[in-house]
């Protein structure tokens, strides 16, 4: 089938309908999959809080943000894959059921190891969003795609935005282990909205596990698109994570002196430009892949350098707050909707590289960042993003004679 091919039941339409997903439909996965990322993102604006709490530097304690992340390219590379061969729907739900057992763990965390051992495994189990991803693909008409796919993002980056406030805030009143407490306790009625909503979904393959995670190999290996746009959003995840990873420790030791509450409230602000998805998802659909993608490094990297007077001046961190969540939003849904076009059959593999990809470099990020941040402070941030993404765009460049002369809708190479 190719991947202009509109899906047919029992072969790459995942939800077991060969009809469109209604606009409803896709609208309640977003709400599902934002819901769910919650577990990654709450860390981010405690980490003093837990640093405090536990008695250990910046360095130990971006462990457990990076963690999180790693945990989360772990189920990627693992679980989404099952999406190709299972009932997706049940996966779905065992990973909310586990997610839940892991939120409670880290809440009860003795120590920092436990706390970043439960921290990897609500990682692992947290990656639903991107079992839900698939979905949306494979429920959608190509000339919609990009649209739907975005919307789905949309939801998962407002999650991951105003997670960050509501966490910052609970934090603030009531300590950071009443965050990991609240999330656990959000994992029921989630779970409960997936098991009414979620459509039931039929395998476009019988691989055995083995041979599925062996096929992932030969698909990065044999698709250029593939490979490029894991590359690309590998970067600009990590220049994402590094940004958000540190800003509490900036607010804290800054000029201002600000604490958690007011960490998680620029989630707020980023918030503001998630909806960069949505529209990236539709410009995808309008003017195809690769002028969305080097917009979309552009913006990453001209949001670092509005940052680099972040230090001194909110007005420049709440600019380069926005302008960094539209570039990255929109290279998500653009490089994912790329990588989607290559096998209609194969969307749960494809994503398990994507997604493994970019939050790996997410981690990577998050662990280098916090690093630099220690010993060169804000500085080294800013050098850090503007870095990877002279990075990306070198990439990007060095792919564009291969495909210069076709058609951006007709073949993603």
């Amino acid at each position: 089938m190719s991947a202009s091919t509109p899906p047919t039941t029992g072969s790459s339409d995942s939800s077991g309908t060969p009809e469109a997903a209604s606009r409803g439909k896709i609208l309640m996965m977003a709400v599902i999959a934002g819901a769910v990322i919650t577990n990654i993102y709450c860390t981010q604006p405690i980490l003093p809080l837990i640093a405090a709490g536990m008695r250990v530097d910046v360095t130990m304690v971006d462990l457990v943000a990076a963690a999180a992340l790693l945990g989360f390219s772990t189920g990627l590379a693992l679980l989404l894959p099952l999406g190709d061969r299972f009932d997706r729907r049940k996966l779905v739900l065992i990973q909310i059921a586990l997610a839940c057992v892991f939120g409670i763990a880290a809440a009860v965390a003795p120590g920092i190891g436990t706390l970043v051992a439960a921290s990897f495994g609500l990682g692992i189990v947290s990656c639903v969003p991107q079992q839900l991803v698939p979905f949306a693909a494979v429920m959608s008409l190509p000339s919609e795609r990009g649209r739907n796919v975005g919307t789905v993002v949309s939801g998962i980056m407002v999650g991951i935005l105003v997670g960050r406030t509501v966490a910052g805030v609970i934090g603030a009143a009531y300590g950071w282990r009443a965050v990991y407490g609240a999330e656990a306790a959000f994992m029921v009625p989630v779970w409960i909205a997936a098991a009414a909503l979620l459509p039931r979904g039929v395998p476009s393959t019988n691989l055995s596990y083995g041979r599925l995670l062996a096929s992932l190999w030969p698909l990065a290996r044999d698709h250029r698109p593939i490979r490029e746009s894991m590359l690309i959003q590998a970067l600009l995840w990590a220049c994402f994570n590094a940004f958000w990873v540190n800003l509490a420790a900036l607010l804290a030791s800054g000029p201002w002196h600000l604490g958690s509450a007011w960490a998680g409230g620029f989630g707020i602000i980023g918030a503001a430009g998630a909806f960069a998805a949505s529209l990236g998802g539709n410009a995808t659909d309008r003017v195809g892949f690769r002028k969305v993608i080097g917009a979309s490094i552009g913006i990453v990297t001209l949001a670092y350098l509005l940052l680099s007077g972040a230090a001194t001046s909110l007005t420049l961190l709440v600019a380069g707050v926005i302008v960094l969540d539209i570039g990255v939003q929109s290279g998500l849904v653009s490089n994912q909707t790329r990588a989607f076009a290559v096998d209609a059959k194969a969307q749960g593999r494809i994503n398990s590289l994507y997604m493994t990809a970019t939050f790996f470099g997410g981690a990577v990020g998050a662990t280098v960042s916090g690093w630099l941040m220690a010993r060169f402070g804000w500085t080294g941030i800013v050098a850090f993003g503007v870095t990877l993404g002279m990075l990306a765009y070198a990439i990007h460049w060095i792919g564009a004679p291969r495909r210069a002369s076709v058609p951006a809708r007709a073949c993603p190479d």
